[in-house]
């Protein structure tokens, strides 16, 4: 009997985990997109990838659906203002000082959907 609750323990773990990505996958995962548009992707390689790469950064993982499903809950108009405002660890304009609020827009769609 004990080995018998101690399987359906061990698959009750197992299942509760399924729907969780192992964060390393999503970091190695982010660290291999980029955006369809060649101008995006220069934007983003030069300004975004540094720190949405890199799970230590603090930054929503570009492709974490997970990590962006909180500030994507906050509207667009207010991401797009935290890029070009600053928000905690992110400088004002997030290193892209050329910018425009469309180039945000579609930056942070880029990072924020699961590929």
């Amino acid at each position: 009997m004990p080995t018998r609750t101690l399987s359906a323990a061990l698959a009750l773990l197992a299942l509760a985990g399924c729907d969780k990505e192992d964060p390393a996958a999503i970091e190695a995962r982010a660290q291999t997109l980029k955006p369809a548009s060649p101008a995006l992707a220069e934007i983003y390689q030069r300004s975004c990838r540094t720190c949405h790469t890199v799970r230590d950064s603090g930054a929503p993982l570009t492709g974490d659906a997970t990590a962006w499903s909180k500030r994507l809950a906050q509207g667009m108009d207010t991401l797009t203002q935290h890029a070009i405002q600053g928000i905690r660890s992110m400088p004002p304009h997030g290193l892209c000082p050329d910018c425009t609020e469309d180039d945000f827009r579609a930056l942070i769609a880029f990072m924020s959907a699961k590929p």
